[in-house]
Formats: structure tokens, sequence, C-alpha cells
């Protein structure tokens, strides 16, 4: 080969090198990222705050699900200290109380409460030991629109305050006499009650479906009216017979069967200003009746012996109540008629001491909101035996008058009142003063004073030696 062609072949071939050379150059310049300039020394830099990290939304946690349980407690002590002789303490009455609603639907709800009670002093005839009294189990609800309420509950009728007169559904606790309130002293009872919308009123309707009797006191207890129920009372209104002795049998109560249960209506409704009610119970006497069964002579013993058989009596009772309001002013009205009510009666020779006669019993009274933070209350009480005074051995009216003042001071801190009633043609009299003040949002503590007076023939005149003073301290919860 000739030198020319060889340094023309070699040039050709230095050419296509230096082509594929720079093809990957230019292609590895595409493919390396751009350099950063040079940093400047640490030193040399300025210093700049930390970058703080992106905020983040904070995350609330779950609501937690409201409990189905609703509860309260309360614990209260009453002590009563006796102001006639023999000055004595006359109780120390302590109360835990415990209530439990449970929501099972929009509809439907059921309360459970009971109460654990004690008297150590045990002069009212309570039990020695711890009691516990059941006062709710009670499921109600409503079906379309018919309300239901069943178990063991209380149910109240009428517009009395004081005394009873269509109030006798539920038989209450006399071993305070009606030194109680009402609401403690009822005995709550095993039944179904039913309100049914009818018309432009509502109809409720009760079912009892077996008899429970009152709570009494024993002849030896403090509150007690003889060795049966009442036969203190009797003994007391027998004047000018000669000495005897007494002794009660067992009372006969009515057996667990279907016809002794109790049922009851009432229909209520408003007509223009005022609301009425129709009511209609039947159902039977908390406190039995002593018949006289005999009389037995023993030669061992110089006197007599009057034997008494108590038996508890069907009862049957028709009234209604009306009220309306004149601005601040409340007028109430209440009627009662019990058709069968035993009523001692003086034949001689005795039969059995008692006759059935019909009673009327109603009370007309007045509530004034005076002030917001003074009430005022009078009522007229009348009762009177469808039967002639000669063959009653008590009178046959009876009249009776009742005045209550409450008030509050301190932003309701402070609760004066004042309650009195007394016998218009009977000398008898209850006057009952009280104040009570709250301590913070859980404690309350209260003094007041009972006094009791009039004919040992009358039931206040009876008891004319029981007066006292009475401190109740009270936590709720």
């Amino acid at each position: 080969m000739k030198r020319g062609q060889l340094t023309f072949a070699g040039f050709l071939s230095a050419f296509f090198m230096l082509g594929l050379f720079g093809l990957d150059c230019f292609a590895q310049q595409l493919e390396r990222p751009a350099e950063k300039p040079a940093e400047k020394p640490v030193a040399e830099r300025p210093l700049e705050p930390p970058t703080p990290p992106p905020a983040q939304e904070p995350v609330s946690p779950p609501e937690p699900k409201p409990s189905r349980w609703q509860w309260s407690f309360s614990i209260r002590n009453r002590t009563g200290f006796r102001t006639d002789s023999p000055r004595v303490l006359q109780m120390s009455r302590t109360f835990f109380d415990g209530k439990g609603v449970f929501k099972i639907s929009d509809d439907w709800r059921l309360t459970l409460e009971a109460r654990a009670h004690i008297d150590p002093v045990e002069r009212l005839g309570y039990p020695k030991s711890v009691w516990v009294d059941p006062r709710q189990v009670l499921l109600d609800g409503k079906v379309k629109k018919v309300d239901l309420k069943l178990g063991l509950q209380q149910v109240v009728w009428g517009q009395a305050d004081g005394l009873r007169v269509l109030d006798v559904i539920n038989p209450l606790d006399y071993r305070e006499f009606i030194l109680e309130d009402f609401l403690d002293s009822r005995r709550p009872l095993w039944l179904a009650r039913a309100d049914v919308p009818v018309g432009k009123g509502s109809l409720q309707l009760i079912w009892v479906p077996y008899f429970a009797p009152a709570r009494l006191p024993g002849a030896e207890n403090e509150f007690g009216l003889g060795s049966s129920f009442g036969l203190g009372l009797i003994s007391a209104a027998q004047t000018g017979l000669p000495p005897f002795a007494t002794r009660a049998e067992p009372a006969r109560r009515p057996a667990y069967q279907l016809k002794s249960s109790q049922g009851g209506a009432r229909y209520s409704r408003s007509v223009g200003d005022w609301d009425v009610t129709a009511n209609y119970f039947f159902g039977w006497e908390d406190t039995p009746t002593s018949y006289l069964r005999g009389i037995e002579f023993k030669p061992n013993e110089p006197l007599p012996t009057v034997v008494f058989q108590p038996k508890f009596d069907r009862k049957e009772v028709f009234g209604g109540t009306a009220a309306t309001n004149f601005g601040p002013v409340v007028l109430r009205m209440e009627a009662g008629w019990n058709r069968k009510k035993p009523a001692a009666v003086t034949d001689n020779p005795p039969k059995t001491g008692f006759e059935k006669f019909g009673q009327f019993s109603g009370v007309t009274g007045l509530d004034w909101s005076a002030r917001t933070w003074l009430w005022i209350s009078g009522q007229y009480f009348f009762q009177a035996v469808s039967a002639p005074q000669s063959r009653l051995l008590f009178p046959r009216n009876n009249h009776l008058t009742s005045i209550f003042v409450r008030t509050n001071f301190l932003r309701d801190t402070l609760r004066p009142e004042f309650f009195v009633l007394t016998g218009l043609n009977q000398r008898q009299f209850m006057i009952r003063p009280k104040v009570t003040k709250t301590i913070g949002d859980h404690w309350s503590i209260g003094l007041g004073a009972d006094f009791l007076g009039g004919r040992q023939s009358n039931i206040f005149g009876f008891f004319d030696s029981r007066d006292r003073v009475v401190i109740e301290l009270k936590w709720l919860k």
C-alpha cells in the first residue's frame, strides 16, 4: 500500500472515533443533572432558623357514648327529741336512698329505687336491724298513644295538703303518725297503670292484683293507738262505762286471690280555665276495723274482757277535683264519697260496735304566690257521716282548717315554713314550724318541731304528750 492511501485511511479512522466519542459525551451530559454551585464554607454562611415540620391537624378523640344509666343517691338522718315528759330521744332514723333510671329506647325506660333504713332508738316500731324497702321497680313507656306504667309505684290522686280525700290508692306508714311526708310514708304497690287519650281528655286505668295493708305501730310504740289500731280512741271516747280489759285477735285480711284485687279509673280534662277530674276506686281500707266479737267472764279475773276481731273492709270511693287560677291565686277543690265506711256506733246492747254508712269528705283550698319568696296556702276540710248523731260514738260532722306559709331567702338557700291544722268544732290542733338551710351543692340541714293537742277522744289530742323537736341532716348527690 502506498503512503498517501495509508494517511487518508488513518484520517478517516480518527475522525470516526472522535465522532463516536463526542456522541457519547453529549448523551452523558443529557443524563447528568445540573451541577449545584459551590457552597460557601460553614463559617461564611448566614445562620437560618430550622424549618418547622408541616403542621398536622389535631385529631379529636371519639366522643364517649352516653351511658344509658342515670344514678342519684341521698343519705339523711332525722333525729327527734320528745319535749314532753318523759323527755327522751324519740327517733334517730337514717335513710340511704338509691335510684337508677335505665333508658331502654326513646319510648321505654326502667326505674329502680330502694331505701335502706335503720332506727336504733326503737320507739316508733321500725325493725331493729337494717331494713331494705323497695320504692320503685317501674317499667314505663308508650304503645302508640297509650302511656303504660308497670311495676312497683305510687299513684297520687287529689288536691289536698296534709290530709287525704281521694289519695286512697297507696296505703300509708303510720308508725310516725302523719308527721312524715306522704311521698315517704306511702307504701308502693305492684300495679298496672295505663293513661289513654279519650276525646279532649285522658282516662287513667289502674289495677292492683293484690291487697297490702298500712304499716301500723304497736300498742307500746310512740304513736300506737291501742292493741288494735284505733281502739285507744274508742276507749277514750267511752265515758261512764265500768272498767274492763280488752283483747284483740289477729286481723283478718283478704286472701291472695284474684277477687281480692283492686282497681280504679280517673278521667281528667280541661273545661275552659278549669282542670277537672272524675275519680272512682274500688279497693280495701288500709287499716282494720275492730269489730266487737264478744265479752268473756273468767272466774280468776276481776274484770270482764272485751274481745275484738279486727277486719279489713272493702271501700268504694267516688269523687272529683277542680282547679283554676286567678293570676297569682290558685283555687282547688276536692270531694269524695266513701259508700260504705265503718263508723263506731253506740247501740245498746252492743252488737259489733261498728256499722257501715256513707261518708263525705271535701276540701277547698286557696294558694297565693304573693312574691317570688312568699307562698301562702289556706284550706278548709269538711267530713260528714250519713247517720244520726244519736247513733254515733264520734261527732257526725268534722270541720278543720289549715294555713301553710312557705318562704325562701338568701337565693333560696334559707327556707322557713309554718303549717298549722286546727279543728273548728273539736278542740284539736297540729302546729309544725320548720326552717331548712342549704349548704353548698349537696348538703342541707333542717330544724323543726311538731306540736299536737286537743281532747283525748280525737286523734291529735290523743298524742298530746308526743310533742317533739326534729333535726334533719341530708346529703344529696
